[in-house]
């Protein structure tokens, strides 16, 4: 590929159990990963990722002095707030680079060049897996000065910036998922705030060429998604990634220490080397890990059931 792309992962706290899966995907793809994180770049990387340390509070000093303002970034969960900022906040490490975007790390990429290539590229500003709003989990952005200072087209990027509290400014400006799904318009909607989406549609109308499209896979069942070293097929049908945020949710999903790399299947049980079947999940760690959360899921149902919202909020502190 001509155009020059690069991710940008901000990470602070302790690294999942499942990075170096995420990692694996990623290896021999037309793109570069850039790590800033307070966390030891862990061993043998491949030579597309490329790991920085920074301290959390120096990340903050970054944010405060390319934005000009004293932004609240207390907790890592507020970094999705201000994923859009990224190609300005990083612009020094950026330089080279035809695209920037951001990505989470609870996913594996399929073949990226099928969905994402010069042929696309050439004719958008942004892409988006998601075909009715930008996809928090995985976008990129052209790298021009318009591009990268887009998110100050809304009236309330200052605002949202400056609380402590998690807007979903990146994507919808609220859990308005649903009904934009079922082919509600984001204007009509009405959100708190002025979110990215929006301006990306907004812009749009004077030129801007944002791509929408569902090529982000997410799933909540047993069926298990295949995932190889350059593919991602579920029920027959291949998506550009699996963003596994639902499956991860469940109590009993579990992320098996010794598989490290792709190839893998991944379902609401966990990850496994080879297809389970029925009876390989009977025998498998994944059904004696949740056998050993029962008692956690069923009281996280009792809590989730019966007790007041405020007493069951779950704070968000990575991706």
């Amino acid at each position: 590929m001509k155009n020059k792309i690069a991710l940008v992962i901000p990470y602070f706290g302790k690294l999942p159990s499942y990075l170096s899966v995420f990692i694996s995907s990623m290896k021999n793809k037309p793109l570069d990963v850039l790590f800033f994180s307070n966390n030891s770049a862990p061993e043998n990387l491949p030579s597309n990722i490329i790991w920085r340390i920074m301290e959390f509070e120096d990340a903050g000093k970054l944010f405060n002095e390319k934005l000009e303002m004293n932004v609240a970034l207390y907790e890592g969960f507020k970094l999705c707030d201000l994923k859009p900022t990224f190609g300005l906040v990083f612009e020094d490490y950026l330089e080279e680079y035809d695209f920037w975007g951001t990505s989470d790390v609870d996913l594996v990429m399929g073949n990226f060049e099928k969905f994402i290539n010069d042929d696309v590229l050439n004719e958008i500003d942004v892409y988006s897996g998601f075909s009715t709003f930008l996809a928090g989990p995985f976008f990129l952005v052209r790298n021009n000065f318009y591009c990268k200072t887009l998110f100050k087209n809304s009236k309330d990027w200052v605002k949202v910036f400056s609380s402590r509290k998690s807007h979903n400014f990146c994507e919808v400006g609220g859990n308005y998922f649903k009904k934009l799904s079922l082919g509600a318009s984001i204007f009509d909607l009405k959100p708190k705030i002025q979110s990215f989406t929006e301006v990306l549609l907004i812009e749009a109308r004077k030129g801007l060429r944002p791509l929408f499209t569902e090529t982000i896979l997410q799933t909540k069942g047993t069926h298990p998604v295949q995932v190889t070293e350059n593919e991602v097929t579920y029920k027959g049908k291949e998506y550009l990634l699996l963003h596994y945020i639902f499956l991860k949710q469940k109590f009993y999903f579990f992320f098996n220490p010794k598989i490290k790399s792709v190839p893998c299947y991944i379902n609401t049980f966990g990850v496994f080397k080879s297809e389970p079947s029925l009876i390989k999940i009977l025998f498998s760690p994944n059904f004696l890990n949740a056998i050993k959360r029962l008692p956690f899921g069923i009281k996280r149902r009792f809590k989730t059931k019966f007790l007041p919202p405020d007493k069951n909020h779950i704070k968000y502190l990575g991706t």
